[in-house]
């Protein structure tokens, strides 16, 4: 009688397994920046003296969370990192960076 719960069991084993690598923060997420490094959870001054203004910014009126840019040249890519409460809460990578001028911060 049992054997037929295993399958329901090892589904839901599963899906939990699945849920936490999905929650869990990872070290690929963090962000270099010349020989510092700032990390999901970090706040918004470590961010600002770690990796100095943002090439981009936008504040957004009623989500209440920043989103910065920073291009460090076409050799890299533009990271992109979102603030909400004056903690990082999200580094994602987009294209390559330009060379040469770089967008002003707002």
């Amino acid at each position: 009688m049992m054997r037929t719960h295993r399958p329901v069991l090892i589904v839901a084993a599963v899906l939990v397994m699945g849920v936490l690598v999905a929650v869990v923060p990872d070290r690929a997420f963090a962000f270099r920046c010349g020989t510092g490094m700032v990390d999901v959870g970090d706040s918004m001054a470590d961010l600002f003296k770690t990796c100095g203004p943002p090439t981009f910014k936008q504040t957004p009126r009623q989500s209440g969370a920043e989103t910065w840019w920073y291009n460090q040249g076409s050799a890299r890519f533009i990271t992109k990192v979102v603030i909400f409460g004056g903690k990082i809460i999200a580094i994602e990578t987009e294209d390559y960076g330009i060379a040469g001028p770089t967008i002003p911060a707002k």
